[in-house]
């Protein structure tokens, strides 16, 4: 089996808060971290070990290009590494006329999310061991209240998901549920959408893709063009919208974004690099939100909004478009988040899940609180 190793350039800050104290491999593109489809994706291949940049998408052309490379070949884009087949020889220098698949901004995880889904459906399916329904079956699916628009080959069902009676739409794009995961009664889904092992969709939510939901989540409301990363909750209603939450957030019920300007201008968000806004050059964008950060209810948030991690946002009023990590607040008399509670309640959500958070992540926090800026920027 070969060794991946993931390693981050320069050009990385575009990706904050996603990638705060994180590799960005970690992030999702459609339903599954970026290393998980690369792990799968070269499962197969008689290779020691290889170095991957780490905001290398798991595209067709890129895997293609990673899995043709000889020992001690470094494929290298316009000053960029790009991937390196480690070996005891010296390869080659490799450059191709196209550009190798990016990840190049946190705005692009939602705007990428169904080509995510699309690239990654075959092996996504394979991993999860999906059956895909057939025609046949359309009308005992009805039977039950599941009513189906579209082909309903596009219908790909692990072991244990369960489907109440509900509408979902698969004109334009395939709908994955992942195992033990559950459709609650009355929610409307149009794909394409992938709800991971173990997540729910609660009852009456409606989603539209391209939406991905990753494993052990709980999703309700308004859901358009968005992906949720792994425990993670947004349980209640509310709109969500061209937006992307990292894992072990908790949206209060009544949470809302804003993913488009009254004026229709192009959206200016919070640039770590800059450390200023800069003009995102897109029209939609909603909420950007870093691991383990929260929203008490009623939450409303601006178009473009950029929430650090280890957040607790509440507050009467708009929170500011720029929430610094371990904020402790958000609207109004801010403060730094204490480390010390910050862990505490980061060790019991986690344990709520079965997860325990271990003394190396432990340190991760305390190093990444050490480094950081506080307030509202």
């Amino acid at each position: 089996m070969v060794e991946i190793i993931f390693f981050s350039d320069s050009n990385c800050d575009q990706l904050y808060p996603l990638n705060f104290g994180k590799c960005e491999s970690s992030i999702h593109i459609g339903a599954r971290s970026i290393s998980d489809q690369w792990k799968d994706a070269l499962s197969d291949l008689n290779i020691n070990r290889i170095k991957l940049n780490s905001r290398l998408l798991p595209t067709i052309d890129s895997i293609d290009i990673v899995s043709k490379l000889k020992n001690g070949d470094k494929w290298i884009q316009d000053g960029i590494l790009i991937a390196e087949h480690e070996g005891l020889t010296e390869g080659k220098t490799i450059s191709h006329l196209s550009s190798p698949d990016l990840l190049n901004s946190s705005i692009e995880v939602f705007e990428k999310c169904a080509l995510g889904i699309d690239e990654d459906l075959e092996r996504m399916k394979f991993s999860w061991r999906t059956r895909t329904l057939t025609e046949d079956e359309r009308s005992a699916w009805a039977e039950i209240g599941v009513f189906i628009n579209g082909p309903i080959e596009k219908i790909h069902v692990a072991p244990g998901a369960t489907i109440r009676d509900c509408s979902l739409n698969t004109e334009n794009g395939d709908i994955v549920l992942g195992k033990d995961s559950e459709i609650m009664e009355g929610s409307r889904i149009r794909g394409p959408f992938v709800l991971g092992p173990k997540s729910q969709i609660k009852m009456g939510s409606v989603v539209y893709g391209p939406t991905t939901i990753g494993a052990s989540c709980k999703v309700g409301g308004e859901i358009n063009n968005s992906v949720i990363h792994d425990y993670s909750n947004k349980a209640h209603d509310g709109f969500l919208g061209n937006s992307v939450i990292s894992s072990w957030c908790n949206l209060g019920a009544m949470t809302t974004s804003s993913n488009l300007k009254n004026n229709y201008s192009d959206i200016k968000i919070w640039d770590e690099g800059k450390k200023n806004y800069s003009n995102s050059g897109s029209t939609f964008c909603g909420l950007l939100m870093g691991e383990h950060s929260k929203t008490a209810i009623n939450t409303a948030f601006n178009t473009g909004t950029v929430v650090g991690a280890f957040c607790n946002v509440f507050g009467n009023g708009t929170p500011e478009k720029h929430i610094s990590s371990f904020t402790w607040g958000g609207v109004n008399n801010s403060v730094p988040h204490d480390l010390e509670k910050a862990i505490e309640t980061a060790k019991k959500v986690m344990d709520r899940r079965g997860v325990e958070l271990s003394k190396e992540e432990e340190e991760r926090i305390r190093e990444l609180y050490n480094s950081s800026t506080f307030g509202i920027s």
